[in-house]
This record gives structure tokens, sequence and C-alpha cells, in this order.
């Protein structure tokens, strides 16, 4: 299985403000970038337990019913809104090898850097999609925090531009 990320930013690679808002996406709600494709194609969500309840504090019906999803939380107790949700307390490595026994499909690390970023360090993400916005927010909350291990290598796949300006940044992992 092909573990993935997809995710905005802007042109100085924030994923949202300081208090979590990404406001700065409204202005190119109305523009595909592909994500109808994209979800299609994605057959399990992992996320964690922060992104979880800000999905679920969305309210109406959960967004993922056709794909299993893994919520990454310490707390085996979490109130789960949907029978396709498991809660996953063994870390990420683990699921990430069970992911990797299943011998097709993709799983989309959904959300924000914390758990993504977490995949990308331990070298079990596969594939990020980045959608760069032209906007510069000069403060917020970084695509890339600061590494806690040592510099990991990106393969460029592809760079696109999307109207208007928006910039699709595809990158493999080595």
């Amino acid at each position: 299985m092909e573990i993935v990320g997809y995710i905005a930013s802007s042109a100085d690679g924030y994923i949202a403000t300081q208090n979590g808002s990404v406001d700065f996406l409204s202005p190119y709600q109305h523009i595909d970038c592909g994500y109808a494709q994209f979800i299609q194609g994605i057959d399990v969500v992992i996320m964690g337990r922060k992104t979880y309840e800000v999905i679920c504090g969305f309210g109406g019906a959960w967004p993922y019913p056709d794909q299993l999803a893994y919520i990454v939380s310490s707390d085996p107790c979490l109130a789960i809104v949907h029978p396709s949700i498991q809660v996953w307390t063994q870390g990420v490595v683990a699921l990430a090898e069970q992911l990797k026994q299943r011998d097709d499909g993709r799983a989309w690390v959904v959300g924000g850097t914390q758990l993504q970023n977490a995949f990308i360090e331990l070298r079990l993400l596969d594939r990020l999609e980045i959608y760069e916005m032209p906007v510069c927010l000069g403060d917020g909350i970084r695509l890339f925090p600061a590494l806690v291990q040592q510099p990991y290598a990106l393969k460029s796949m592809t760079a696109t531009l999307i109207e208007p300006n928006i910039i699709k940044k595809i990158y493999q992992f080595k």
C-alpha cells in the first residue's frame, strides 16, 4: 500500500495560522485541484486526534464513509462517529507496517503537520502532493517544522500550474 500526503500550503510554507485557521484557502475553494479524483483513489485515511476532532466539530456526516479510517491517538476510548473508524494506539511505525502488508491501495495521512511529519521523519511516507497557494502568511503552522532527525531527500516528480497561480508539486521520498 502506498502512503501519501495531500496538503495545501501558503507560498511561504505555512498550512495554517498560529491559531489553526485555514481561512487563507477560502478564495480558492471554487478551483478544482483534483480532490474528487484523489479521494476516489484512497482506501484508507489516517489522522491524528486533533484533526479528527476538528473534522467532527464541523458537524454533518463523516466525510470519509467509503474509506477505512485510523485515528492515531493515545486514548483508546476516543468517541467514534462512524463504523469505518478505528482508533490506533500502537504508533505510526506499527500502523505503516500493517498497511504495507496490503498488496495494493493508497492510504492518505490527513491533516496537520504533526502526524504527517512523523511519517516523513520515519521514512514511512511514499509520496507528498503540495498545493501551494499564491499567498504569504508570514507566520503560522509550518508545513515542515524543524527536523528532529537528519535531513531527508525528496524526488521532485512534477510541478504543475493550476489556475489562478496555484502550484501543484508532487514529491516522492527516496
